[in-house]
C-alpha cells in the first residue's frame, strides 16, 4: 500500500478541506497526530504549513518526506518565533497538536504549562492581531482523571496529573475566548489515538510489532481499559470541527472517541486472533502508570450531533490498516524505530 492511501479523505471530508480558509497552520506537525493531518490536507491544497520545533531533525516529517517546503521551525515556547511565524504566513485556519506531558517520559512540569497553557495563550494573543476564521486546539481526556467512565463534556473534571491539570486549564481558556471575546476556537478532548507515525515505544505498535514476531510483550493488568480510535479519525473530528465554524460553536468542547471501552485483555485477544497467535499473555508484567484508570472511555454523543461527526474505522480495521503500514515501513528494521530489538 502506498503511503497516500494512509492519508486519504472521503469526497465529504475532501470538500470540507477545500472550504477552509487559507493558509492552514499545524503546531505541533512532527507529533503523531500532527503529521497525520498534514499530510492528509496536503493531498488536496498546497497552502498548509507544519510547524515543528526543529523539522531537520523530526523523525517522522524525514522518513515521511515531508517536502521542507511546507514547513517552518517553531518552538512554541520562543514566543517572539511564534509572532514572526504567524505574521508571516497569516493562518487563517490553525490546528494546535503541540504538547508535552502526555507520556510518562515527560515529567517536566514547568516544561508542560510552558508548552500546554502559556504557549496557546501566546499564540491566539498573536493571532487577534492578524485576524483569523477557525483555531482548534488539542485537548485530552485526561481533563476528566478521576471522571474517566464515559463522562459527557459538561461533567466533572477531576485532574490527577501536572498534564491534566495543564489541559483543564487551555480547556477554561477556550472557554473564555469562545463565549467572552467570540473567537473561532473549538477545544476537542481526544481518547486513544493509533495507528502511522505512532511512537514506536506505545502499546499497539509494539503489541503488533511483538505479534508479528509470533509473541507477546509484557503487559500490564488486563482490566484496564481504553477508547482506541484511529488516527484518521481523529484527523476527520479537527477537519469537521474547522470546517465553517458557526459563532453557536465557538468556545465549546467535544469528545472525540469511539464512545467502547476496550480493555487491554481485550485489545490483545482481538490482536492474537487476526495474526493466527497461540501464546498465553503475560499480564501483570508491567506496572500500570500512576495515572492509569480501570475504565477510561468517551461518550461521544455532542459531537455526533453538533459537528455531524462520528468515527469510521473500527477497531479491528485500524489494527489490520497498522500492521499494514508497520509492514510497508519495514518498522522493525527503520533507523527510526528505538524499540528495535534485533
Amino acid at each position: 500500500m502506498k503511503q497516500e492511501n494512509y492519508y486519504t479523505l472521503s469526497p465529504a471530508l475532501i470538500e470540507k478541506v477545500k472550504s477552509l480558509d487559507g493558509p492552514i497552520l499545524i503546531f505541533g506537525a512532527g507529533g503523531f497526530i500532527g503529521i497525520n493531518l498534514l499530510k492528509s490536507l496536503l493531498l488536496y491544497r498546497n497552502d498548509v504549513y507544519g510547524a515543528s520545533h526543529d523539522y531537520i531533525n523530526c523523525w517522522r516529517l524525514i522518513a515521511d518526506k515531508v517536502p521542507f517546503s511546507n514547513l517552518v521551525n517553531c518552538d512554541i515556547t520562543e514566543y517572539g518565533r511564534v509572532e514572526d511565524i504567524i505574521k508571516e504566513i497569516q493562518p487563517k485556519t490553525i490546528f494546535n497538536l503541540a504538547a508535552y506531558g502526555a507520556y510518562s517520559k515527560q515529567k517536566e512540569y514547568n516544561k508542560i504549562y510552558a508548552t500546554n497553557f502559556n504557549a496557546t495563550t501566546t499564540i491566539i494573543e498573536t493571532l487577534k492581531k492578524y485576524g483569523f476564521s477557525a483555531y482548534v486546539h488539542a485537548g485530552s481526556s485526561s481533563e476528566y482523571g478521576l471522571n474517566s467512565a464515559a463522562p459527557l463534556e459538561e461533567e466533572a473534571l477531576l485532574p490527577n496529573t501536572h498534564y491534566s491539570v495543564s489541559k483543564v486549564a487551555t480547556y477554561y481558556l477556550m472557554k473564555y475566548y469562545g463565549k467572552v471575546e467570540k473567537l473561532p476556537v473549538i477545544h476537542l478532548r481526544l481518547y486513544s489515538a493509533f495507528g502511522p507515525w505512532e511512537e514506536p515505544d506505545r502499546l499497539i505498535p509494539v503489541l503488533l510489532s511483538h505479534a508479528r514476531d509470533g509473541k507477546l510483550p509484557n503487559l500490564v493488568n488486563p482490566d484496564i481499559s481504553r477508547d482506541f480510535i484511529y488516527v484518521s479519525d481523529v484527523c476527520s473530528a479537527f477537519i469537521s470541527a474547522a470546517s465553517k465554524m458557526p459563532q453557536k460553536h465557538y468556545g465549546e468542547v467535544y469528545n472525540v472517541g469511539t464512545g467502547l471501552k476496550t480493555t487491554i485483555k481485550e485489545l490483545v485477544e482481538l490482536t492474537c486472533k487476526k495474526l493466527n497467535l497461540e501464546v498465553k499473555p503475560n499480564f501483570n508484567s508491567m506496572p500500570n502508570r500512576d495515572w492509569d484508570m480501570p475504565d477510561w472511555y468517551g461518550n461521544i454523543t455532542h459531537i455526533k450531533k453538533a459537528l455531524e461527526w462520528e468515527p469510521t474505522v473500527t477497531l479491528e480495521a485500524g489494527l489490520d490498516k497498522s500492521v499494514q503500514w508497520q509492514k510497508d515501513v519495514d518498522f522493525d528494521n527503520a533507523l527510526w524505530n528505538w524499540t528495535n530489538r534485533k
